[in-house]
């Protein structure tokens, strides 16, 4: 044989070695995985849950897992090495009692390992028998010594279950036995759990979740990999869609909680690309409420990924326009987006008219000259996008089933829409008008909230008030925004021009008052003004009283902030509260434009409750 081939077989005889040897030492450790449980374990690392049972480790298995050693010294309570088995539980009934069935199969023969107190031939846990117990002289480490006559003269036997180090971990039991698992055996029993209801499902998707933030927290790097894995290409089709948008959020305010930079980058990687990877994963993510609520620096991730599963790159406008569902999102942050936009001479066209429908570019295409728009006319050109391709990565039966799918979507947000529309009634004296969310007011008329509140909570709903006929508010004209509970009684905000251009003053106006308080400003433009009304309705008191309270919110600011009460029974069995706006002042051919939008809250809410059992579970100092 040649040199080469020589050192060919070296090579491959070396990686077939190693690979017997690893095997070897997977299965010699394997063996060792159920004496942790046992109390005379030759294990010498104590790992001892908080309330619950003391696992017996060998260092030089748990030393193979990298940091694991040091992550229980930097998480964990230093205790004596030697253990009073009296005191601790017994792992056996431990886990009966926190229903930890599959951990209760690897405690086979631990009777054996139970000094004969604890037999149940000996008369079990009975109060005659704890009557008649008495400490075993002959037990491992039993002392002579005693509270009065303290240590002096008195007699240790040896412990030879003597721990090297012992540590208390605040921690899930059922967890930490499986990382232990996992490091002994390189195997972890939740993979194998098959769920057959909604239930269990989001059982094993919170289970799955908390090991990984474990396995994680104490540098088992191994099983963090094979769980972010799992949670991008095998949870979408063992937990669900909804269960798999709750893990994709869940993983991604964990990445703020990562402790090594290394793992927190494996994180962003898999969030951003591989829980993205197939169309119905992307679908289910981006049409969750929560999308709006992401960071720009991860939304910018998700629209730089090359192997986004988009039919056309059109979408990303979608995916933007979604993003900023609640228009709080600042002009600087969007163009920050958009900047992953690769456009073509097919998509180019759109994204004027995209910019167009912002109010950016005008008919001739010039875009306007505003503060955050820095950098829009290399967007258009393409040169931000540095020459890269446009993305469409559906082809076939993917790209219709995609087409068929999002004109579902469309059909179900445009119903959406029209149900949100009917969210407010334009009256004129008795007479219904027009149902919608926009109004053009005229004198004597006022919109009125459809649904009426009834239940303790939080509402947010944003105004936008203009007179798009003038350039500047008539300071004669002024809009009521508030709350009506019945005929002749409200409570709410006179909203009006000052004499300066483009500033505005509310004021706190109610049925109850001879006048309208003092007034608070806040900036407008010279026809058009714009803030949030916050709404607090508590839970009523003992004398049956409703404390509410009612804020003008101006760039997430609290300008003001009044209190008003009701009758409970008002609120309940009554005309409950309802949002109401009307404008005075008006001449007969004057019209004011009123924009309104929810923001959060606007009717009860259905709140899910799930029972996790004991996973999830941590007991905390209150």
């Amino acid at each position: 044989k040649s040199l080469g081939d020589r050192e060919l077989d070296v090579a491959l005889r070396t990686s077939g070695f190693l690979m017997a040897k690893n095997i070897h030492q997977l299965e010699g450790s394997a063996r060792l995985f159920r004496e942790i449980f046992q109390e005379t374990s030759s294990g010498d690392f104590g790992i001892q849950v908080k309330d619950g049972p003391l696992f017996r480790c060998h260092t030089r298995i748990l030393t193979r897992e990298g940091g694991f050693c040091g992550k229980v010294r930097q998480f964990g309570k230093l205790c004596q090495r030697s253990a009073d088995m009296d005191l601790i539980p017994m792992p056996k009934d431990y886990f009966r009692q926190m229903g930890y069935h599959r951990l209760l199969e690897d405690l086979q023969a631990i009777q054996f390992s139970q000094p004969v107190e604890r037999s149940a031939l000996s008369g079990g846990n009975t109060l005659a028998g704890d009557l008649k117990k008495r400490e075993d002289p002959m037990k491992p480490g039993f002392s002579t010594a005693h509270f009065i006559g303290g240590t002096t003269g008195t007699v240790k036997r040896a412990d030879p279950f003597f721990l090297a180090e012992r540590y208390e971990l605040e921690c899930d039991c059922e967890q930490m036995a499986e990382l232990l698992r996992f490091i002994y055996c390189g195997k972890m029993s939740f993979f194998q759990e098959q769920p057959d209801s909604d239930k269990e499902n989001e059982v094993l998707t919170q289970k799955m979740l908390a090991i990984c933030y474990d396995a994680e927290k104490f540098s088992v790097d191994a099983l963090y990999e094979q769980l972010l894995d799992w949670f991008g290409r095998r949870a979408y089709f063992v937990v669900g869609e909804p269960n798999f948008a709750d893990a994709f959020y869940h993983l991604q305010h964990f990445e703020h909680r990562a402790t090594e930079e290394h793992s927190r980058n494996v994180l962003i990687k898999t969030v951003t690309g591989d829980m993205l990877g197939r169309r119905e994963q992307f679908r289910a993510v981006t049409r969750d409420p929560r999308w709006c609520s992401l960071p720009v620096s991860f939304i910018e991730n998700v629209l730089r990924y090359d192997g986004m599963p988009i039919g056309s790159e059109t979408e990303v406008l979608s995916l933007i326009e979604r993003w900023n569902a609640t228009a709080d999102k600042s002009k600087k942050e969007i163009v920050q987006l958009l900047r992953c936009f690769r456009p073509s001479d097919e998509t180019r066209q759109a994204l004027k008219n995209w910019l167009s429908l912002m109010g950016w570019v005008d008919d001739r295409g010039n875009i306007a000259e505003v503060p955050g728009l820095e950098g829009l006319k290399d967007i258009v050109s393409g040169k931000a996008s540095k020459g890269k391709k446009p993305r469409n990565n559906l082809h076939g039966a993917d790209l219709e089933q995609a087409y068929k799918v999002a004109a579902a979507d469309s059909a179900k947000d445009a119903k959406s829409d029209e149900e949100l529309e009917a969210t407010f009634f334009h009256y004129k004296g008795d007479m219904v008008l027009a149902q919608g969310c926009s109004f053009c007011m005229s004198t004597r008329e006022r919109l009125l909230q459809a649904d009426c509140l009834r239940d303790p909570g939080l509402s947010r709903l944003r105004i936008a008030l203009s007179e798009p006929k003038k350039l500047l508010w008539n300071p004669e004209h002024e809009v009521f925004v508030g709350l009506s509970y019945g005929e002749g009684r409200y409570f709410g905000f006179l909203c009006s021009a000052t004499a300066f251009s483009g500033i505005f003053c509310v004021r706190a106006l109610a049925s109850a008052a001879p006048a309208p308080s003092a007034p608070v400003h806040l900036t407008g433009s010279g026809n058009k003004v714009e803030f949030d009304l916050g709404l607090e309705v508590q839970l009523h008191r003992v004398d049956l009283v409703v404390t509410c309270k009612l804020s003008a919110i101006f760039k997430n600011e609290t300008l003001t902030c009044e209190t008003f009460q009701i009758s409970y029974d008002t609120l309940v069995n009554g005309d409950g509260l309802r949002y109401q706006v009307v404008a005075t002042g008006l001449e007969r051919d004057e019209q004011v434009l009123v924009n309104l939008a929810w923001v959060s809250g606007g009717g009860p809410t259905q709140d899910k409750e799930a029972d996790y059992g004991p996973i999830g579970f941590v007991e905390g100092e209150y």
